[in-house]
């Protein structure tokens, strides 16, 4: 119990001084960088007339490749290498104006706007993530707020004891192969296989109570989002052809 205790403290402070030391690099980022850039490039994308498109992107590459750009701030190495990128191609485009120089230009700046509009909504997601849970535990009766943080320790010791549980069946299968003098006798394979369905049943059980209790301030996601208009346009067809036959 004490090492359970201990482990459960350590992985706490660690895990919230690196939460902080995180969150306050994000928001920095999504300060200065994201959520400027997000919505130039969303002007730049919504933009259809040509000679506007290209001032707009003249307007948006002086903002960003200056001396005093904060484009260092892009968390995402990749990212950062795309930017400069799209700058050789931008440059190109300057150099000689013509509609392969421009295709591809284009094609890069759609590319950045999809990568920072995920940026930035990632980041947003992460740093509103307990918005609804605050609210939610504002107008909420004090002892169903304390049960709810209750449950939260109790599935994080769900989660140690199922990893825990998976280090006893590797030791154990590593026993049978290669025995150790400082094994348990009365410890089998049974007892592991056990200990491990137990662990995975009471870990299922309280991911079941986080669920319902934690309320994350999340988007849906593409996946979810095309399947449910994949969904849609199914039972659309589907209904089409049912009056059609009537």
């Amino acid at each position: 119990m004490a090492l359970v205790t201990a482990y459960i403290g350590y992985q706490f402070n660690h895990r919230t001084k690196k939460r902080e030391t995180f969150l306050k690099e994000l928001n920095v980022s999504y300060n200065d960088v994201y959520s400027p850039m997000f919505v130039e490039l969303s002007l730049i994308e919504a933009t259809e007339e040509k000679e506007e498109k290209m001032r707009l992107i003249d307007n948006f590459v002086q903002d960003y490749s200056g001396k005093n750009s904060k484009i260092r701030l892009l968390a995402s190495s990749f990212l950062l290498e795309y930017f400069y990128s799209f700058l050789k191609v931008y440059l190109k485009y300057k150099h000689e104006e013509n509609r392969v120089n421009e295709h591809e230009l284009l094609k890069m700046v759609t590319g950045l706007f999809l990568m920072i509009e995920d940026e930035y909504w990632n980041a947003h997601d992460t740093i509103y993530e307990d918005h609804k849970q605050f609210i939610s535990d504002t107008f909420t009766n004090p002892f169903v707020v304390l049960l709810s943080s209750f449950f939260r320790v109790v599935y994080h010791l769900s989660v140690f004891i199922f990893w825990s549980s998976l280090i006893v069946l590797y030791f154990t299968l590593t026993q049978l192969v290669s025995p150790v003098e400082w094994f348990p006798i009365w410890w089998n394979i049974t007892s592991s296989v056990l200990l491990v369905s137990v662990s995975v049943a009471f870990m299922a059980f309280m991911m079941m109570f986080r669920e319902i209790l934690i309320k994350r301030n999340r988007r849906e996601s593409k996946l979810v989002k095309s399947l449910k208009r994949k969904l849609k346009e199914k039972i659309r067809k589907w209904w089409r052809s049912l009056r059609g036959r009537s």
